[in-house]
Order: structure tokens, then C-alpha cells, then sequence
């Protein structure tokens, strides 16, 4: 681990100042600290595309992470890319191709001409066509450069003092959509709004999907008992945001994902 963590500074410290594409998830809010650490607050720039696919919660979150350092909120329009509006198995390659073309102009006019991810090294196994536009474009991947992996990531964050550090994986809300129906403004904040309603509730590490009129309400194995117990309060909350009826079943990464 020793090891590890003085090649990421290596890393960092080659770049002399670096730019990341920011989440304010764990591998990005480490990634920062690992920069700042390295580099300086001055030589470290945060970026986040604010957009449709980023849920409201997620951007406050991410502005609380970036305290003591430059964060800039870039506005990104998915929707506007035929590509990625239609939702077809390659949505995230077009999607990130395009999000990643547009932090790159705003790093380099900032006079960051490195942009980097929090890409660690057990993301390449996984399916990840986004990784794919990333490397394209030759955004740095310092954890998976430095053969860091997600367990030695939240290991970093737990001992450097990120908030974040054990936080769940998350994923845009056009993964709550199923691959083929094509991704509207309406249904994102659908899914959106009925995600804070099922939060409220004390639920955690679920995802709710959208099925067109119905709901698909994915849980952790453990909290599907206490979800039947509160079916009646589900379902009024679902409705409230706008589904006329639902079902639970156990989370699954990559459901909608008509490509698995």
C-alpha cells in the first residue's frame, strides 16, 4: 500500500497542477485530497458538470467535499446529443466523450492542461464504456496508474479524513432508465424526485427504476422486509412523484443496462 501511495504521488507530482472531473464521490473527493496533499491547493481545480443526469442532492453534497478548494460548476446539456438522448447500450461512451471534451476546454483555459478521473484499478473489469471515452481524450487515471484499488481508496479516505470515504457507489440517473427508451428531462427528475421520497424514508444503497408508468423500487436484500411493512407508505410516495404503481426486487447494478 506504501508503495502504491508514493507512485500516486509521483503521478501528481508530474503534473505540476492537475484538473479532476469531480463527482464528490469517493473516488473523486480522495482524488482531490491525494492532489491537494501533492500539489498544493492552488495547483488543484475541481469540475463538475451540473446537468440533468446529476441528482440536486449529489451537487450539494459534492460543494460540501470541495471545501479549501477551487471548484468549478460546468453547465452540460447530455440531452442536446442525439447519442446520448437516445439511450442506446453506448449512451455512457457518447456521454462521457462529450462531457469530458468539455472539462478538458475548461481545464486548459484555466491553465490546468491535465484533467484526471478517480478511474481506480478495479474499474477496468466492470463495464464501463465511459473508461473507454475517457482514455480516448487521454484523461489521467492516477489510481489506476498507481494500481490503487476501491478498497485502498476508502482505506486513503478513512485515514486522510474524507467525509465520503465509505460512501456507495452511485451511478447518473439515466441508469434508472431502461437501455432503449429514449432519456427525457421529465422522466430523470421523475426518478429524481421520487429517489428523495424513498431517502426520507431512512432507506439507503437503493435505486428506483423507471418502467413508464410503474416503478421498480431496488433494494438491498436487507431491506426488502421493512419495505413490504411500509408498502402502503411507498406506494403514496411513489405516487407522489408520479408513478401510478410499483414493485420491489433486490438491487442490481447495471439492470437497465440492456448490454448485460
Amino acid at each position: 500500500m506504501i508503495s502504491s501511495v508514493a507512485k500516486l504521488h509521483d503521478i501528481l507530482e508530474a503534473c505540476g497542477r492537475v484538473a479532476i472531473a469531480f463527482s464528490g464521490g469517493c473516488d473523486s473527493a480522495v482524488l482531490a485530497e491525494a492532489a491537494r496533499r501533492t500539489l498544493g491547493a492552488d495547483n488543484v481545480l475541481l469540475l463538475i458538470a451540473v446537468s440533468v443526469l446529476l441528482p440536486r442532492s449529489e451537487l450539494r453534497r459534492a460543494e460540501s467535499c470541495a471545501a479549501g478548494l477551487r471548484l468549478e460548476k460546468i453547465e452540460f446539456d447530455p440531452l442536446s446529443h442525439p447519442e446520448v438522448a437516445a439511450n442506446t447500450p453506448q449512451r455512457c461512451y457518447f456521454c462521457k466523450k462529450n462531457l469530458f471534451n468539455t472539462l478538458l476546454v475548461c481545464s486548459t483555459a484555466a491553465g490546468f492542461p491535465t484533467l484526471a478521473d478517480g478511474t481506480n484499478a478495479d474499474d477496468p473489469g466492470d463495464y464501463r464504456p465511459g473508461l473507454r471515452a475517457a482514455d480516448e481524450l487521454g484523461i489521467l487515471h492516477p489510481f489506476l496508474e498507481a494500481g490503487i484499488t476501491k478498497r485502498e481508496v476508502r482505506a486513503l479516505g478513512r485515514e486522510w479524513g474524507v467525509p465520503v470515504w465509505n460512501l456507495p457507489a452511485a451511478a447518473c440517473l439515466a441508469s434508472r432508465i431502461p437501455t432503449g427508451t429514449p432519456l427525457t428531462a421529465t422522466a430523470l427528475h421523475q426518478v429524481e424526485q421520487a429517489e428523495n421520497q424513498i431517502r426520507e424514508l431512512g432507506f439507503s444503497g437503493f435505486r428506483v427504476r423507471h418502467l413508464g408508468d410503474a416503478a421498480r423500487l431496488e433494494l438491498r436484500p436487507e431491506e426488502l422486509e421493512e419495505a413490504a411493512k411500509l408498502h402502503s407508505l411507498l406506494e403514496e410516495r411513489l405516487h407522489q412523484a408520479g408513478f401510478s404503481s410499483f414493485e420491489t426486487a433486490p438491487y442490481r447494478t447495471g439492470s437497465m443496462n440492456g448490454s448485460r
